[in-house]
């Protein structure tokens, strides 16, 4: 590429980047720095010549907008107006097209307005509306100078909006911008008259939407707004109509109006007959669009509608009550989402904000208001009771994967939204499912119906959370009614299954009930197409019905070993059982459990073995895997020291004799614990097959705990062995949990520390090698070595262990870029400062690297380090605050007083305030943290800005 930045070489670099796409790449960042040169002002004037090609002119008319958006400084006061007079003769000049050319141009001379008015520009608004007013304007009718006026007004507020600002420039553009709106409004209403053009007429509707974004009284907008409504029946305004009224009524200051909205709402009945029309037409657009502001309007006044509902005012109660019902038109539309509609899915967070307004109210006023609703959400439950069920499967299928998908996702919120007017309905909602549900069974076509059926359960399981533990009339009728349902369809049998899932909680209550879906769920079990939602259900009840479970276990785990032994699951499905069976196993006695677990696991060991035996290769590697994780999810599950429900209204069953033997998951671990070392030695290398040997010496001993201790000697230089050969951070977690664990019991302390140091050793060297290559496992390392330093400090001062390299690897692990790596980085760091106060040795380490630590801090909050870790950066100065504060008075005044460190950005004076209040504050944890805030958004150049704002509420 070129060197320098002329027109010639710029026009060139446009072309190729255009038509050369081997060399995009390169000339798009040639281009780039061409935009931000100082020849820039230069060369973007000349490439908007009228010879040059379009895409050359478009580059142009970018570069003049962001040399004044960004560069503004570079432009001397006395050539402002200089540039303004030739920004307004390419507008001109554009005007005609190419559009993209022009409309950028526009944007320019809004970006210039906001940068030089009203010091530089007074009266800006007034001053343009004059300029195009003028009838000797050459080349440029009455019809081009009006629109040009409107879409450089129309730019104006959106680039108010895009631009960054300080608080105090941005209060004095809108005082000025309020000035001019004064002005621009009367144009508006005026060109909105029957004679106006069509496209002159759009682009006013455009116009004054964008002044609603940035504020007009609704009030003052009134008869304008009248206006927007009568252009939704011209179909070449339909759309601009809809987003113009959308950003009316969706204005953050619209609840302002109450009155004025009240005067705008009969403009909607009047739209009753145009959607209605839409929808027997299959006008899906023009209904779509009429959705839109019916939910706008609703969603974002539901207080104006429920004190309208109560108001003296007939014509306001009408008014409210009418527009809600069209809400319920528009979540009613008839056919399948999103194939035959997609605007019901619009509707579902009004139905949200409403329960919550109705909800919200005292007593009195909200017993009122339920009386008035309730047959509202009664009519929408029976709409969602429709919109909810499937079509039939040969239509189903023939819809696309993506219409698959939204219609789940349409489900989930169908279901969330049920749950809304649960909380209006009550009971009288599952006494309705119910009613409708007894009245298929008991008619002769419910092999017909099951979309119906299949929709009940569905809603059912949707309110599950939100109904009563005590529930004792409708849950059990439709329990009962299970037996008599014809399961003809998966689908119907999926949503089954997953309905008395979500009621395990209740059952516990309930336990006569069980003896209803056990049965279905074993059933569900055997048809590898439902199988997930059978794995699914039947984990939920029988984790929430433990204390029931006993005279179903024997039924429980027959179905469960035929299963496993089928290999008819899926993987997860697989697993999933699996963990249900350690979970039904807990209720036996031990000599049941062992009985079990050696004709259920008894297959599974002996692939194990025989696998192990095999040399590794991708075709073993996924039973491999299954094997180990069935093992391992059984050991998650099978905690025989469970203790029983003491709930109250729970009524448990006898607790079982206790056992002073090996604990079953014990047994099991011992025997396949030499098979799990072969499988190491031969997988070592393969990150998923000792990922899954770590979780489930990690499970068990969560599961066994103390209990653990005599396998600990061969898991612990089984984990030296894995991480000495390939660290992976699987491996150092299952090392931390160890050593957590194990650290006091003096018969391991040599193991121990054995591990500790392996680990420390091969860690360090990683640091200093290739950190970013593995920031997981220093991830790991940090957060090992800060809860090590926490509960079990004296492990690291023995004389084996470099304190010095520790440090200096936290020190590396606060430059890395990844957020979780340096929290832990400084989690450790903190916790070392804090040890150092009383161990000595920790201590010589800190006076030693103390400065070094402290220039990384800087470095960070100077912009080394994204903000989002500046939070945690803050907590390192609070501990050396706190207890090293003699040599942080040191170290910190001195770094500081280096030209332009740790930042440009901050003056002396800055630094010296920041020093000071940061030494002040010796223990403050909250005011360290806001100063070092403050003191990165200034060394940022982000301070006082309405981004730094936002910014620092995400610190």
């Amino acid at each position: 590429m070129a060197s320098q930045f002329t027109t010639e070489n710029v026009e060139q670099a446009v072309l190729q980047f255009y038509y050369n796409t081997n060399i995009q790449q390169e000339v798009h960042k040639w281009l780039t720095a061409a935009q931000v040169s100082p020849e820039a002002w230069s060369f973007c004037i000349e490439l908007l010549s009228e010879q040059k090609s379009g895409e050359v002119q478009f580059f142009g008319a970018s570069t003049l907008h962001a040399k004044i958006a960004r560069y503004w400084h570079e432009v001397p006061v006395e050539q402002y107006d200089s540039l303004r007079a030739k920004l307004l003769e390419k507008i001109l000049q554009f005007s005609s097209g190419p559009k993209m050319v022009f409309t950028r141009l526009c944007v320019a001379l809004s970006s210039f307005l906001l940068r030089s008015a009203p010091e530089h520009w007074p009266d800006p608004i007034q001053n343009l509306i004059t300029t195009f007013q003028q009838e000797n304007i050459p080349n440029n009718n009455m019809v081009q100078r009006c629109k040009i006026l409107l879409e450089i007004l129309k730019l104006i507020p959106e680039e108010f909006f895009s631009t960054n600002l300080t608080h105090k420039r941005r209060v004095t553009l809108r005082v000025e911008l309020q000035k001019g709106l004064a002005l621009i409004l009367p144009i508006i209403r005026g060109l909105l008259s029957p004679s106006t053009p069509s496209d002159i007429y759009n682009q006013s509707l455009r116009t004054f939407s964008s002044w609603v974004e940035f504020g007009i009284p609704m009030n003052d907008g009134e008869e304008i707004i009248h206006h927007v409504f009568q252009a939704l029946h011209n179909p070449d305004l339909f759309e601009t109509a809809v987003d113009t009224l959308v950003s009316v009524f969706s204005h953050p200051d619209s609840h302002r109006f109450p009155y004025t909205i009240q005067k705008l709402l009969p403009q909607l009945q009047l739209l009753q007959e145009m959607f209605q029309k839409a929808i027997d037409d299959l006008d899906i657009e023009k209904s779509h669009g009429l959705c839109r502001i019916i939910v706008t309007i609703a969603e974002n006044h539901t207080k104006l509608i429920t004190e309208s509902a109560l108001s003296d005012d007939e014509a306001h109660r009408n008014n409210a009550m009418h527009l809600v019902k069209m809400v319920l038109g528009c979540s009613s539309l008839p056919g399948h989402f999103p194939v035959d509609e997609g605007c019901s899915d619009q509707t579902f967070t009004f139905w949200y904000i409403l329960q919550d307004e109705l909800v919200a109210n005292d007593a009195p006023r909200s017993n009122q208001l339920m009386m008035i609703f309730q047959p509202v959400y009664f009519s929408l439950m029976e709409v969602l009771l429709v919109k909810v069920q499937y079509p039939e499967d040969s239509e189903y299928e023939s819809w696309t994967a993506d219409e698959q998908e939204q219609f789940r996702c349409y489900r989930q919120d169908v279901g969330d939204t049920m749950m809304y007017a649960f909380n209006i309905l009550r009971e009288p909602l599952l006494g309705y499912l119910c009613g409708v549900l007894n009245r298929i069974v008991e008619s002769s076509g419910a092999q017909n119906k099951w979309q119906m059926i299949e929709a009940i359960f569905f809603l059912f399981g949707s309110v599950a959370e939100s109904v009563a533990l005590e529930e004792g009339q409708h849950l059990p009728s439709l329990l009962k009614l299970l037996p008599r349902i014809p399961f003809c369809n998966n689908k119907l049998i999926s949503t089954a299954l997953y309905m008395i899932g979500c009621f395990g909680e209740w059952m516990n209550y309930h336990p006569e009930s069980l003896c209803c879906v056990i049965p279905l769920l074993l059933q569900g079990l055997g048809n590898s197409e439902v199988a997930t939602a059978a794995t699914m259900a039947l984990k939920d009840v029988s984790r929430e019905n433990l204390d029931h479970m006993q005279p179903f276990a024997y039924q429980i785990l027959s179905a469960s070993q035929s299963v496993l032994e089928s290999n008819t699951l899926k993987g997860r499905d697989n697993l999933r059982l699996m963990s249900c069976v350690g979970q039904v196993l807990t209720v036996l006695p031990f000599n049941e459990i062992m009985q079990y677990l050696d004709r259920i696991l008894s297959s599974h060991i002996q692939q194990l073995q025989q696998l192990a035996a095999e040399e590794p290769s991708a075709a073993i590697k996924p039973t491999l895997q299954l094997k180990i994780d069935l093992i391992s999810w059984l050991f998650a599950s099978l905690d025989t020291e469970r203790e029983p429900a003491e709930d109250e209204g729970v009524e448990s069953s006898p607790v079982k004799p206790s056992n002073d033997g090996p604990k079953p998951v014990f047994v099991v671990l011992q025997k396949i614990t030499p098979i799990l070392h072969a499988i190491v030695t031969k997988w070592v290398t393969e990150t998923t097959i000792i990922e899954s040997v770590c979780a489930l010496f990690k499970r068990a001993l969560r599961t066994l705990m103390d209990d653990f201790l005599p396998l600990a000697p061969d898991v612990i230089q089984m984990t030296c062995q894995m991480y000495e050969i390939v660290p992976q951070s699987p491996v150092l977690d299952l090392g931390r949990q160890m050593i957590l664990m194990f650290a006091v019991d003096q018969s391991q302390a040599h193991l121990i520390k054995m591990l500790l140091s392996t680990i420390c050793v091969k860690t360090v060297n990683l640091c200093q090698t290739a950190p970013r290559e593995k920031t997981d496992i220093i991830e790991s390392f940090m957060t090992l070595l800060a809860q090590v330093l926490k509960k079990v400090k004296h492990m690291l001062l023995e004389e084996n262990f470099n304190l010095n390299e520790l440090f200096q690897a936290g020190l590396m692990a606060m430059t890395l870029p990844e957020h979780h790596t340096v929290r832990s980085a400084c989690s450790f760091l903190c916790e070392f400062l804090q040890a150092g106060f009383e161990v000595q040795a920790m201590k010589q380490v800190i006076v030693d690297n103390g400065l070094n630590l402290v220039d990384r801090v800087l470095q960070a909050i100077g912009g080394n380090s994204p903000r989002g870790v500046i939070e945690h950066i803050a907590d390192i100065i609070l501990y050396l605050n706190k207890h090293h504060f003699e040599y942080l008075s040191q170290w910190l005044p001195a770094l500081v007083e280096r030209e332009g460190y740790p930042s440009t950005q901050a003056s002396k004076q800055d630094k010296e305030q920041f020093v000071k209040t940061i030494l002040r504050e010796r223990v403050n944890k909250r005011k360290i943290r806001d100063t070092v805030k403050e003191f990165t958004l200034l060394c940022r150049g982000l301070l006082g800005t309405e981004y730094a704002a936002q910014a620092a509420a995400q610190l």
